[in-house]
């Protein structure tokens, strides 16, 4: 189906329809993004293949000491060759599609180990919004009216001949934005054990910060670990008593790190998804709070 063939079929919809209550979730899958995924060279048949709604043997994650249930199955899944490529979760016109759960769950499955996907979108028949699980907002929002403006950036990222063409399937660095995507950002409390820690940067008097990698699931994360001055006391005894006396020294302005280099120790951390976005010239990311550090 060429452009100007998959306007035509939009412009005939009578996109006042949408405000009808009678007009429900079905309507859009079946009105408005049926003709889209067509227009895009998917169809029930191999090597473009659409799978509806295809449910996952163990619908979970578990981060840390929590477990969030995904029970939102996306309406549609697009694999390539048999491969997975990419989610589309069709929702009511009334139904939000930024900054919702629907998001938070859509994320979840297309992170999920059984799935594994770059893109998601979500289609409340008003809106379209297509995010990549490696960043934090979506990369394509229009309404639906607009569609033809924003076709050929449809077409140049999710039809099946470019969507291919993107690198192997690779998380996002940051643990701390991964976990705000999967919701646990609601959590005041997740525990992290044997967390390793080879150093202890100080970023001013009253604020100190770790980092380090985490693996989840065969997924590599960098992960950064902020905290105040009364939990910095709780390292001592856990790390060496020379990394303590040089950060104890809270000079104004002063920014520094320990490196620990005989060994890497070992703590075990209660935290929260933190509030503050930070960045640097390589990335955003998402530090962690630190609550206390358990014994």
């Amino acid at each position: 189906m060429k452009y100007q063939e998959l306007y035509n079929v939009l412009e005939e919809f009578d996109f006042g329809l949408l405000n009808n209550s009678e007009f429900k979730e079905d309507s859009v899958r079946e009105e408005i993004v049926l003709p889209i995924i067509k227009g895009l060279g998917y169809s029930a048949n191999k090597p473009n293949q659409i799978i509806r709604s295809r449910k996952l043997l163990h619908p979970f994650v578990s981060i840390g000491s929590k477990r969030k249930e995904i029970f939102i199955i996306p309406d549609y899944l697009f694999e390539i060759d048999g491969q997975p490529a990419w989610i589309l979760d069709a929702k009511a016109p009334r139904e939000s599609i930024v900054k919702s759960i629907h998001v938070e769950q859509a994320y979840s499955y297309a992170i999920h180990s059984e799935v594994r996907v770059k893109y998601f979108a979500l289609c409340n028949g008003k809106e379209f919004a297509l995010y990549n699980i490696e960043k934090i907002e979506h990369i394509l929002y229009f309404p639906m009216s607009s569609i033809p403006s924003y076709w050929d950036n449809l077409k140049h990222l999710l039809s099946p001949q470019n969507i291919i063409k993107e690198s192997p399937f690779i998380l996002a660095k940051d643990w701390g934005l991964h976990l705000k995507r999967l919701g646990f950002d609601t959590f005041e409390s997740l525990v992290f054990p044997n967390v390793p820690v080879m150093s202890i940067g100080q970023l001013h008097p009253n604020k100190f910060s770790l980092s380090g990698c985490i693996n989840d699931d065969g997924n590599r994360y960098v992960v950064t670990f902020d905290f105040g001055y009364d939990v910095f006391k709780q390292f001592i005894g856990k790390v060496p008593d020379s990394a303590i006396k040089i950060l104890e020294i809270r000079e104004p302005n002063k920014r520094q790190v320990v490196n620990f280099a005989d060994r890497v120790y070992f703590i075990n951390i209660d935290c929260r998804v933190g509030n503050n976005l930070e960045e640097n010239e390589d990335e955003i990311f998402l530090p962690f709070w630190v609550n206390r550090i358990i014994d």
